[in-house]
């Protein structure tokens, strides 16, 4: 329920349209692990010349610990190398997704920092 849910949102705003456009014209590329018709996991690489991206892995929560975050990860970085990039680089939220990422290959290197725009605060009651 909440999958059909969540797609008709991203339907609704126009979400899908952009993603399908980005995949059409090979902006990113979309990888999943598939079950019955039902997208159990889904990630995508959004290559820029020699370098990609990986972003968006995610598994359903009822289909988690069966190791598809780790086939779909390993499945975008081999399409990734057999097209040409060279530099596929991702960012983990935590330690538990960093250790899946390790096991497809990949290392620790640096420290991403993200910049927020500054809260806005009240004016001074007059």
């Amino acid at each position: 329920a909440e999958l059909a849910e969540r797609a008709a949102t991203l339907a609704a705003d126009g979400t899908a349209e952009r993603i399908a456009r980005r995949i059409a014209t090979g902006t990113t590329v979309l990888a999943a692990a598939v079950e019955d018709g039902t997208v159990l996991c889904a990630g995508q690489h959004n290559p820029v010349g020699p370098v990609t991206e990986v972003a968006g892995v995610g598994t359903l929560p009822s289909a988690r610990r069966r190791g598809l975050g780790l086939a779909v990860t390993a499945a975008l970085v081999e399409h990734a190398r057999a097209n040409g990039v060279r530099t596929v680089f991702l960012s983990a939220a935590d330690e538990d997704v960093a250790r899946i990422y390790r096991r497809a290959g990949f290392r620790t290197f640096a420290t991403a920092l993200i910049a927020e725009p500054a809260a806005q605060q009240e004016p001074a009651a007059q």
